[in-house]
């Protein structure tokens, strides 16, 4: 199948699952004063969204249903790991706090594993990058034109801006590291040096978004792929002109000729001006308040309240009200596998994670392997967002490309790697 194909019913699907019409929002806003309006999302459904993801689904089942160009095998103990946690997400049903909303939240999580198996099947690492720089460029292209539409209409200021379009900010910055990792892959794969363009575009618009999270996890997930991806000679020569640059940097901060560690963090974000560094945007107290919620209950410790449930419109209206800030999830994603899936979700998470990641660098190494440093990259980079954000949990563009790069670390001989051979 060709895959600019999948590109465009992806593009579709998530934009019909996960877009919000209504232009750039007032995301600055710290007032729990609309809190309502959060719960009201946070419990019912939109009939796009469930559109979305049915279509989504269906192509999945066709994916599965074709027959594949390449044989496809998998490593066992890599494939079981996955298929458990997969398997108890969906048994969590039995013990939710919240069996509606978890029903809900499994229907969509279907829909994602059953298009992730069935593209595995048939496109490699190459064809899957080549889908996501389509169809994440898309989504990219749209956030431009809604935004230029919103902000002549009305622009907050340049401390309170945040390039969001149809998505969050938080949101709208995974997808701009999409882009800019499945561009810089293809210019080395492919040779189009035009991607990078594209990829400067990308990150352009990944620091309007101010999300410090998400630059950090694609900076590392950008040097964790060139570190492996380039010659032993070049990655030393890069570590070491890091190091260098780190020196110097540390050098000029303790002759105070750079700006405050402080205003540097912030990216200009007048929002945050007040808020100390540590306390991590509030992160800390979000923390605090999910794990006071959880203790009410330690029967739940090893289980959790259910696949994507703790956060039901209570704890949604309490957390915003503890923290005075609007929020619906944990902004730590390893925080809310142990809410949703308790310590055996959570530890299995984090053993199919890891195990992907060394999977991938094993390979990447070993064979001296572009597409196999890429998923790694992408990996990395996740490992890094979750301590800070849960966004790579939600049914997201970004998060399907996530799981389709574990999902390939499971197959026992990927072509990439008959390649590198």
């Amino acid at each position: 199948m060709w895959p600019w194909i999948t590109a465009l019913v992806l593009f579709c699907c998530f934009a019909a699952g996960c877009w919000q019409w209504n232009g750039q929002q007032p995301w600055y806003s710290t007032s729990a004063s609309d809190v309502e309006a959060l719960v009201g999302r946070v419990s019912e459904g939109q009939a796009s969204r469930q559109i979305g993801f049915l279509v989504l689904g269906l192509y999945g089942l066709g994916l599965l249903a074709m027959p594949g160009t390449r044989a496809v095998k998998f490593k066992p103990v890599l494939f079981y790991l996955l298929l458990l946690f997969i398997i108890w997400a969906f048994i969590s049903l039995a013990w939710s706090a919240d069996h509606a909303q978890t029903a809900k939240r499994l229907v969509v999580f279907a829909s994602m594993c059953l298009t992730v198996a069935g593209v595995i099947k048939h496109y490699d690492i190459r064809q899957m990058a080549q889908i996501a720089c389509i169809a994440s460029t898309l989504t990219l292209l749209s956030a431009v034109a809604i935004e230029v539409h919103a902000v002549a209409g009305h622009f907050p200021g340049v401390g309170l801006y945040r390039f969001s379009g149809m998505l969050h900010p938080n949101h709208q910055a995974l997808n701009c590291g999409v882009v800019i990792l499945s561009s810089l892959y293809l210019v080395r794969i492919e040779q189009r040096r035009w991607l990078l363009i594209l990829a400067a575009i990308a990150l352009a618009a990944l620091m309007l978004t101010k999300s410090r999270t998400a630059l950090m996890a694609i900076m590392s997930g950008v040097a964790f792929y060139w570190l492996f991806a380039a010659s032993t000679k070049r990655a030393v020569m890069t570590l070491l002109i890091c190091a260098w640059i780190g020196g110097g940097v540390m050098w000029l901060n303790s002759l105070d000729v750079l700006p405050s560690f402080s205003s540097v963090i912030a990216m200009g974000r007048s929002d945050l001006k007040k808020q100390d560094p540590r306390e991590l945007t509030g992160r800390t107290a979000i923390w605090k308040f999910a794990l006071m919620q959880a203790d009410k209950d330690p029967n739940r410790t090893f289980i959790g309240y259910g696949f994507e449930t703790f956060w039901t419109p209570a704890n949604v209206q309490g957390v915003s009200q503890f923290v005075n800030f609007n929020i619906s999830e944990g902004h730590n994603i390893y925080l809310d596998w142990y809410l949703e899936l308790g310590l055996v979700g959570a530890g299995l998470y984090g053993v199919v994670l890891l195990s992907a990641l060394l999977r991938w660098t094993v390979a990447a190494r070993v064979l001296e392997s572009p597409s196999c440093a890429i998923a790694a990259g992408i990996i990395v980079g996740a490992i890094v967002h979750g301590f800070a954000e849960s966004s790579l949990g939600d049914a997201s563009l970004p998060t399907f490309f996530f799981y389709t790069s574990i999902a390939l670390s499971t197959l026992a001989r990927p072509d990439e790697l008959e390649d590198a051979v």
